[in-house]
């Protein structure tokens, strides 16, 4: 009996590890396969960023005569950065409440931030704007060029100086009837949870006298994480519109309240969008 007993112990161990041998297997193939399949992606969009920059080069050479706002400029890195979306292994991208934005004024957009692919998505809004980002950004070769040359807003954490030249920017683009898209979490989430939300935006919207449009989106930071480069095939990215903050409900005074109120909000939008009902995601 006893010998039997451990006949069959070590055949039940030996079971175990063949199937855990297979299931380390199947993992270092399918992280192989996402490694493969994220160099080639990467080629594809360094080729696509150097592309579309020259053809923009060629457009902002004359942009003062054809195309003083720069929106000729910002479809053309729409177009780009829809493509670099596309080019992610297996990536859809679906956009709900458009509707939302407001078609006869300009308007503060606020959307959270998880990821790298967060900048490109957003061009599936398919409206003009002007993105505030941060100043490291515009030292990119090739893709930095691009954000100036389109009139985007560099923004210098800290530097009291630098922070009023970009409000500045961003209020003469207002006047001028474009809208702004920022980041009020101003980095990307290193965990998946919403970060607090920063008050240049909303004082911006109060100061101009300019509704607030919220944007969830959704998949991102599974699509390709924070500090990493290999993207997860098969990802679905939701961009979901809300209804705008009205300008009449933005006033200095509020700011502080309003800020973690629209926070709580997006947050819960979010969370609902998740299966698992978490924003670890």
């Amino acid at each position: 009996m006893r010998a039997d007993f451990e006949v069959s112990g070590l055949g039940v161990g030996r079971r175990i590890i063949s199937e855990a041998s297979l299931f380390v297997k199947s993992n270092v193939l399918i992280l192989s396969a996402e490694i493969l399949l994220s160099i080639v992606a990467w080629v594809a969009i360094s080729v696509s960023t150097v592309f579309w920059v020259l053809c923009m080069a060629v457009v902002y050479a004359v942009h003062p005569i054809l195309d003083p706002r720069r929106k000729i400029l910002h479809s053309m890195a729409g177009c780009w950065g829809r493509g670099l979306v596309r080019m992610a292994p297996g990536c859809c991208v679906e956009v709900s409440g458009r509707e939302n934005i407001p078609s006869d004024q300009p308007v503060i957009f606020m959307a959270n931030h998880q990821s790298y692919v967060d900048v490109p998505a957003l061009y599936f809004l398919r409206r003009p704007f002007k993105w505030t980002a941060d100043v490291a950004l515009f030292s990119i070769p090739f893709f930095g060029w691009g954000m100036r040359m389109a009139g985007y807003i560099p923004v210098r954490r800290g530097d009291t100086r630098a922070s009023l030249k970009s409000l500045k920017q961003a209020q003469a683009w207002l006047s001028e009837g474009m809208s702004i898209f920022t980041f009020p979490q101003g980095s990307r989430s290193h965990t998946g949870v919403f970060g607090r939300f920063h008050t240049g935006g909303f004082r911006l919207a109060a100061q101009a006298g300019v509704p607030i449009v919220p944007v969830v989106i959704v998949g991102t930071r599974r699509l390709l994480p924070r500090d990493s480069w290999v993207f997860r095939p098969g990802v679905k990215l939701q961009i979901q519109v809300l209804p705008p903050i009205l300008s009449s409900s933005v006033d200095l005074k509020n700011i502080r309240v309003l800020a973690p109120q629209l926070r709580r909000e997006m947050t819960k939008l979010f969370c609902q969008s998740l299966k698992e009902g978490s924003p670890i995601e």
